[in-house]
């Protein structure tokens, strides 16, 4: 097959780590290793932008980053000004002159990419990884009718997307039939995210008598994390609780653990590499996820992929992941005390049981294997049917924290944000398909060296007023 070039346009892709930024980048270094020319359009993770080849996962892609901006009230998630974005991206689809364009939502660098696309007479693909209500309870903070009439807008803007594409997908069967039940007239394929099944294959079987119950995801209020937590509380001292995510209610949630009195049992690890990830992963005796609003779930599936038995929320696709009694067990969304009686219950199963569960949670991930998830886009780029999916068969209150906390906490967040900008970013190119302008090694280490002296020149001129601000506490 003759190489093809494929944009993938993205609002979130990685260092982000949430399920689309991860199925993006999945994508996009296999679609590379298959010998595709992959360009990929994403926001800029910091003030760095500009045209870059980036390594992730081992795997050099080119990487298109677009000047962006935090959201409000939104540590980890950023966008992209659309004033003069259109034109932006016809420029840039008409200088690479893609075979493809794969968009991953119909929002913003989606929507001009695939607005480029078709008035460039490009065959367009969309994936849709957005829940409209999710999305906008978790960045909009406004009254109850105020967030419906956008959550409306927005699917309104998502029809018009959708119905200029050749392809529709995502990423479930549910999800899939939501999305035509809303839109009567589009056909949806459900193509799974995928997993990588054989890079969990190492891991050590989970031990039922160390009680540590793990979550990875954003500590957004969209993820009922807080249900957890409340659930933690009506479990035994032993049991210890695992958070692997950052985001908008860290500091709500590490206050509820604090005031419901399990601080202690309960680690915040922030953001993690993908190794580090699954190294926890290797250590979980369960996996919960208590979201409602989860289109699949790429952090259930790759702890399928680690042999871990699940406790999920019994809403939205979460149930073509678990089976109850099988490999895991479904609770009453939003009940505490149902999840943690259905935590308590994978700690009652027998050690033979509790392997069995397990296993029955690895050999259904088999079914969503990245391979096969690559393909099946391969065949849609093409215009030819997806394969045939298996999908259809799935099944005592602390305070909080002073200001000169609060102050050190910001300085630690903004050079943090600095550093990672660079992570994985190998050269800086001129234009498109430009030579090499400059290694990104120096300029790792030059950022890295000047964030650090903004840190020493910060901590010098706010020592004093910290000082009197902690003895006025």
């Amino acid at each position: 097959m003759a190489s093809k070039t494929v944009v993938i346009a993205c609002d979130t892709f990685a260092p982000d780590h949430n399920g689309s930024a991860t199925f993006a980048k999945n994508l996009a270094c296999s679609l590379q290793e298959r010998g595709y020319d992959v360009h990929v359009v994403a926001p800029a993770f910091s003030k760095l932008y500009g045209t870059f080849r980036e390594k992730h996962d081992g795997i050099p892609l080119v990487v298109h980053r677009l000047k962006s901006r935090r959201l409000p009230f939104q540590p980890t998630q950023r966008f992209v000004n659309p004033a003069g974005l259109s034109r932006k991206l016809r420029d840039l689809v008409g200088a690479i002159k893609p075979d493809v364009v794969h968009i991953q939502s119909h929002l913003n660098i989606g929507h001009h990419a695939a607005a480029a696309a078709k008035s460039e007479g490009i065959r367009l693909i969309a994936t849709n990884h957005l829940n409209a209500e999710s999305f906008v309870e978790n960045v909009l903070v406004a009254p109850t009718f105020v967030k419906a009439f956008a959550a409306r807008m927005l699917m309104r803007d998502a029809y018009s997307v959708f119905r200029s594409a050749d392809a529709i997908v995502a990423p479930t069967l549910r999800s899939a039939q939501l999305l035509e039940s809303i839109f009567p007239d589009l056909s949806v394929f459900a193509i799974s995210g995928g997993v990588e099944v054989d890079r969990f294959s190492t891991l050590p079987a989970a031990k039922q008598d160390s009680k540590i119950i793990t979550y990875v995801g954003r500590l957004d209020r969209e993820k009922h994390v807080y249900v957890l937590l409340e659930a933690m509380a009506k479990l035994p001292i032993d049991f210890r609780l695992e958070l692997i995510g950052s985001g908008s209610q860290q500091s709500e949630l590490i206050a509820l653990a604090k005031q419901l009195g399990i601080f202690e049992r309960v680690t915040f690890l922030d953001d993690l590499s993908d190794d580090e990830v699954v190294l926890h992963l290797g250590k979980a005796s369960v996996f919960v996820m208590p979201s409602v609003q989860e289109l699949q779930s790429m952090a259930t599936l790759e702890a399928m992929a680690a042999s871990r038995v699940i406790v999920a929320a019994e809403a939205m696709a979460l149930p073509y992941l678990v089976e109850s009694g099988v490999n895991g067990y479904l609770y009453r969304p939003d009940s505490p005390t149902n999840l943690a009686d259905k935590i308590q219950k994978v700690f009652s199963l027998t050690p033979a049981q509790f392997s069995q569960m397990g296993e029955a949670s690895r050999l259904r991930s088999l079914q969503h294997d990245l391979g096969n998830t690559v393909t099946s886009y391969e065949r849609l780029y093409a215009n030819e049917n997806p394969l045939p999916s298996d999908i259809h068969a799935e099944r005592g209150f602390t305070p909080a924290a002073g200001v000169g906390e609060r102050l050190t906490d910001l300085v630690r967040r903004s050079t943090r944000t600095i550093e990672q900008g660079a992570n994985g970013v190998i050269e800086r190119l001129d234009g498109v398909r430009g030579a090499v302008a400059e290694t990104f090694g120096d300029v790792r280490f030059l950022i890295s060296r000047r964030s650090k002296r903004v840190s020493k020149r910060l901590s010098a001129s706010l020592r004093k007023a910290l000082e009197r601000i902690r003895r006025d506490d």
